[in-house]
């Protein structure tokens, strides 16, 4: 994570829009004097001794990236107060700085300075997640990573920085997670979807550049991978309920993909790696080009990956399995993603960002444990596209308001083949197509409204439409015959309003004891979503800090989420059955029973309540230390279910209220309504049989679920003298979560059992640095679970793994090795595995793939230069 130390009023606000691109602060201001501090900085970048400088000194620094871009700073040595050091640095540039108390602030002779005591940043560009007040400090917890601090850990995809967050689950929809018989698999095509909290992918919203893409597959998730490393200037990731916000999805929290605006010169880098066990050999080669000039800028990246499968006979604990079987996909991917933008004339601005992918994977997927899947199994071909557009145009006002008009338009679209083989012969051929869609204008507008004693009042307001659109054609040919399975497609246009408010009661200068700080945040949305409901969901966010060195924030709103297009969209489908044989207990009357399963286009929205609490403290006696815990709980209710868990068991009396026993012919009929297929399996025809029970089970807003927590950070950074630098960072999360699935139905624990998220994961990172070498060790734990399903319960182990990376960077302006960076990295060091799992099934995994990976051992390398 960024390193967080401010103590000025715009603390939170900039430290979670960091990232080594858009913003850098520094280090908390640890005193009111100026203080005097021993500088040994080599000339080089200027952006890095800025860093420096902060931190030493203890004094925020702020500047844009645009503002620094490409510029070098000279040797400094000698002791220098902030300020002094400040000016030295930018001596013979043409950039300003604006000293005051507790921060400096720099900008370009072209940029705007604004009104400082009337805005809480001094970059009026400055929009954090979380928040949409430019300048704006968020209520709820935001987590930033910076493209060099992935890099750093050895990740090279934003797939594999996703499940690497320990408030996420990497269950669902993910490359690795099997595709039938662990829980609720999603993977369709090996994409990679955020799962905050564990509440599905289609509860959390992914969007690129502040604004949303298309969904992937079926179940309405991002593919985040979809964006190479490569094009990222950082990651923010707000674990909190955000609909107020944001809108539908946000209900687990949002993450914004941020892209690099400028990038002036150019860059290639190649990777190749693999893992020790076998399978996943990489190669990644990524090409960045881009020229930042006075108004204006772009960057455009591209990337290319190919991966080997991880196979059953490739791991110890599948050799139950037919060694052809696929554990992990393999893939080819090319991605290209442009960003840019150009002031038009004083204050107006036009901006524009793209992205495409295209992906090609293949899974084996086995009936047995010896024929292979051209034998008896499936094998699966899938070419997953998607491309997104989204410019928008900026109009700032003369009082410092901002307009801004945006649209996006976007696609994802899947083809699936499946051979399916059985005996040695072809059974049939499946053939799929998923098509997404997404269409969008916003209109929104933000500036001051009043003054108050810490600062300026704020609004943020907007309004705009989304249309949402999903086709499925799936079909299998068998013996010349074509046989529709579905055949459908849904629009979805949504309406929406939203309004934020920030007032900043008490500023740090302000003088009032045990009040540092105290603002109040509230938001609030209307949506309209065509055929599904209106909602309206608010959120209320206080942040007080009786000190510099701590903050308390309390945040409380309600969430929702439409149901997918694939929910409302899936026709129901009907099955008439003999009451006294296909269910246990029986039917109470012997005679037909008309049970009915699938989808409803009369579901309403998800609901849940959310409410947050958080700690920070920034203590002045440990100079770079900086630790923050939240409690969340999150109420979730309304949820789209199938409500009887088993077919067999609807008669049970749990379930009375989803069977209707001894209907009328009227009330049979109107059951039949909207189905259009009824499959005849003994019951016989329900317009004339004798029907003596209805069952619906087709999908219902009826689950309720209960999920609390506890999230704790802390990162720390300090120097052992002039050439080394220390950065430790670690974040843990601890998960309770419970359904009931209906009223009437037993409370579920969800939460540390097998093949849900479990309650514990960790993650820590330590590193050196050596002048121009850097050292990282990272430590991630995924906790233990228990296996509920065969009686006596089992526990299963927990998995812990080790990594190793090794950076070098050598400081040199000329000759070949000029720009150029080498990395070396040992993932899962000592080669840790899965613990075993338990299972009746001969073709079943022994490993819970939701939650533990099958890698192994991974080594790469990769040589980058810039020029």
């Amino acid at each position: 994570m960024v390193q967080m130390r401010s103590r000025s009023r715009f603390r939170c606000a900039l430290l979670a829009a960091v990232a080594i691109g858009t913003l850098v602060p520094g280090a908390a201001a640890l005193a009111q004097e100026q203080r005097r501090a021993e500088y040994r900085i080599e000339a080089g970048d200027l952006g890095e001794a800025l860093k420096t400088v902060s931190r030493q000194s203890g004094k925020e620094i702020i500047f844009t990236s645009e503002a620094i871009m490409g510029r070098r700073a000279p040797a400094l040595h000698g002791a220098y107060s902030a300020d002094e050091a400040v000016r030295a640095l930018l001596e013979g540039s043409d950039l300003l700085a604006q000293f005051r108390k507790d921060v400096i602030i720099i900008r370009g002779r072209s940029e705007p300075s604004g009104d400082l005591t009337d805005r809480p940043a001094a970059q009026s560009e400055i929009v954090v997640t979380g928040s949409r007040i430019r300048g704006g400090e968020p209520v709820s917890p935001v987590a930033v990573s910076s493209r060099r601090e992935i890099e750093s850990r050895g990740i090279s995809d934003l797939g594999s920085f996703a499940r690497s967050l320990v408030q996420n689950y990497s269950g669902g929809q993910n490359p690795g997670v099997a595709g039938g018989g662990q829980g609720e698999s999603e993977n369709v095509t090996s994409s990679s979807t955020l799962n905050l909290r564990g509440l599905g992918p289609d509860a959390t919203l992914t969007l690129f550049n502040g604004h949303r893409v298309a969904y992937d597959a079926i179940s309405q998730g991002v593919d985040i991978s979809a964006i190479p490393l490569a094009a990222i200037d950082r990651v923010e990731v707000v674990a909190d309920g955000s609909s107020a916000l944001y809108g539908s999805d946000a209900v687990g929290g949002v993450a914004n993909v941020i892209l690099r605006r400028d990038y002036s010169g150019a860059a290639v880098s190649a990777r190749v790696g693999g893992a020790t066990d076998g399978g996943d050999f990489e190669q990644q080669y990524d090409f960045v080009a881009g020229k930042h000039w006075q108004s204006g800028g772009f960057m455009a990246a591209v990337d290319y990956r190919h991966t080997t499968p991880i196979t059953a006979g490739q791991r110890s604990y599948t050799q139950n399995n037919d060694p052809s079987e696929t554990l992990q996909a393999g893939l080819r991917q090319y991605s290209v993603v442009v960003a840019g933008h150009q002031r038009i004339a004083d204050g107006i601005d036009f901006d524009l960002d793209g992205q495409f992918s295209d992906r090609n994977t293949s899974l084996c997927v086995n009936f047995t444990a010896t024929d292979g899947c051209r034998a008896s199994g499936s094998d699966i071909k899938v070419n997953t596209r998607s491309w997104t557009v989204s410019p928008n145009l900026k109009f700032e006002t003369a009082n410092s308001w901002q307009f801004k008009l945006g649209g996006v338009l976007g696609e994802s679209r899947v083809d699936q083949t499946a051979n399916v083989s059985f005996g040695g012969s072809l059974l049939l051929v499946q053939q799929g197509r998923y098509k997404n869609r997404l269409s969008a204008f916003e209109l929104t507008t933000e500036g001051p409204l009043f003054q108050l004693p810490g600062g300026s009042a704020r609004l943020a307001a907007g309004g705009g439409l989304r249309n949402t659109k999903f086709v499925i054609n799936v079909a299998a040919i068998q013996s010349g015959t074509t046989t529709p399975y579905f055949d459908f497609g849904v629009n979805r246009p949504t309406w929406y309003g939203f309004g934020e408010l920030s007032l900043p009661f008490v500023a740090p200068d302000t003088d009032i004891m045990l009040v540092n700080r105290l603002s109040l945040d509230a938001a609030v949305r209307y949506e309209d979503v065509r055929r599904v409901g209106s909602v309206l969901t608010p959120k209320v966010g206080v942040i007080y800090a009786p000190t510099s060195s701590i903050a308390l924030k309390f945040s409380w709103g309600k969430s929702f989420k439409a149901p997918t297009l694939y929910q409302t969209g899936q026709p129901k489908q009907g099955y008439s059955q003999v009451g006294s044989t296909f269910f246990l207990p029986p039917s109470p009357t012997p005679g037909g029973v008309l049970y009915l399963t699938g989808g409803n286009p009369d579901l309403k929205p998800e609901r849940a309540t959310n409410w947050t609490a958080t700690a920070t403290l920034t203590p002045t006696f440990v100079q770079g230390l900086k630790v923050e815990a939240s409690y969340f709980n999150i109420r979730y209710r309304d949820r789209a279910v199938s409500p009887i868990p088993q077919n067999s068991l609807a008669f049970s009396p749990i379930y009375g209220a989803y069977v209707t026993n001894n209907p009328t012919r009227d009330q049979i009929l109107a059951a039949l309504a909207g189905v259009p297929v009824v499959y005849d399996q003994g019951g016989g025809d329900p317009t004339t049989s004798d029907i003596v029970a209805i069952v619906t089970n087709y999908l219902q807003n009826a689950s309720s679920q209960k999920i609390e927590g506890v999230d704790l950070t802390l990162d720390y950074a300090f120097d052992l003298g002039s050439r080394d630098h220390i950065h430790l960072n670690g974040a843990a999360s601890y998960l309770k979560s419970s359904q009931r699935l209906s009223a009437g139905q037993p409370v579920v624990q969800l939460a540390g059992t097998v093949f849900r998220q479990p309650h514990w994961r960790a993650s820590s990172v330590i590193e050196w640095g050596h002048d121009s070498f850097t050292l990282s060790g990272v430590l991630s734990y995924i906790g233990g679970e228990l296996d509920t399903r065969i009686t006596p319960y089992e526990k299963v182990g927990a998995y812990t793994a080790f990594d190793l990376v090794a950076r070098f960077e050598p400081k040199l302006e000329s000759g070949p090795f000029a720009h150029t960076r080498l990395s070396v990295s040992a993932l899962n060091l000592f080669n840790s595995k899965p613990s075993y799992l338990r299972t009746i099934n001969p073709i079943a995994y022994h490993y819970d793939s939701n939650n533990y990976p099958s890698i192994g051992r991974f080594l790469s390398v990769t040589v980058a230069k810039s020029f």
